[in-house]
């Protein structure tokens, strides 16, 4: 049986993608063959496609950070699953076929019902923001919280995740973003109109930062600069342009920071 798959010959933009075709691979021992019924588009796929995330196969590869699908075929091994059970799993790459064989402990099964392509977008975005908001920053009701980039899918994700927490949220967007963020329970800072700092310290005394975009200390320019001069930061490498000085290093994850009113001390 023969099956197809977006592979990356080069890094670069969309043209780098070419599709091809060549026999279905085999599950070996431990692993099972999954038919992708929806893989999900995310920044790292791009910034992996151009060949600047941290964690960017060789060329040629296939993209594709997470999928749902549904097990066609175990290997030697493998138990507690059948033909035909709906999975979902994050496996970097690879995602982007139309059958591709992993590691049975790589797989999470997803509840009857769901739509495929609803459910995938739930994994990275917010296994990401679950991450962020409980194992690192280890948010507690009550507390106050800037997230930057509050209008993207992380962003979107904590907010969600920070009402259940019963947290006092502010997030940065831009004006067209300003009534998600309102509507997901957040207090919308126009990062484009409003100085940030300014307004976060009128906002409230103390707040932790949680950001899943380009703003670390290290970027000129970024509001973090003002917050964090020396945070804790879980972070995936980026490059961006920043007005003709060439490509500078940046970071995309996540800053922790402590702030008090007038005071910058981390914790």
């Amino acid at each position: 049986m023969r099956h197809r798959r977006i592979i990356v010959r080069h890094y670069g933009g969309p043209d780098a993608l070419q599709v091809i075709e060549e026999e279905c691979p085999e599950p070996k021992h431990g692993e099972v063959r999954v038919r992708v019924l929806a893989a999900g588009v995310s920044l790292p796929d791009i910034m992996a496609r151009e060949g600047i995330h941290p964690e960017t196969p060789l060329v040629p590869f296939t993209p594709g950070w997470d999928l749902v699908g549904v097990v066609d075929r175990l290997g030697d091994g493998t138990c507690g699953l059948q033909p035909g059970d709906t999975v979902a799993a994050l496996p970097i790459h690879g995602a982007y076929a139309e059958f591709v064989c992993l590691p049975q402990h790589e797989l999470v099964s997803v509840p009857d019902g769901l739509d495929p392509a609803e459910a995938v977008s739930v994994l990275l975005n917010y296994i990401t923001a679950y991450q962020i908001m409980h194992h690192s920053a280890k948010v507690a009701p009550g507390q106050s919280v800037l997230i930057h980039g509050a209008s993207g899918g992380v962003g979107t994700a904590l907010l969600q995740l920070g009402r259940l927490a019963e947290l006092h949220m502010y997030g940065t967007c831009s004006a067209r973003g300003a009534a998600a963020v309102s509507q997901l329970g957040g207090i919308p800072i126009d990062y484009r109109q409003e100085n940030i700092v300014q307004e976060i310290f009128r906002l409230t005394e103390k707040v932790w930062m949680l950001s899943s975009i380009p703003s670390a200390p290290n970027i000129p320019g970024s509001p973090a600069r003002r917050f964090v001069p020396a945070g804790r930061w879980w972070a995936l490498a980026r490059r961006r342009h920043y007005g003709g000085r060439g490509y500078l290093p940046a970071v995309q994850g996540v800053a922790i920071a402590c702030m008090e009113s007038r005071l910058t001390r981390c914790t």
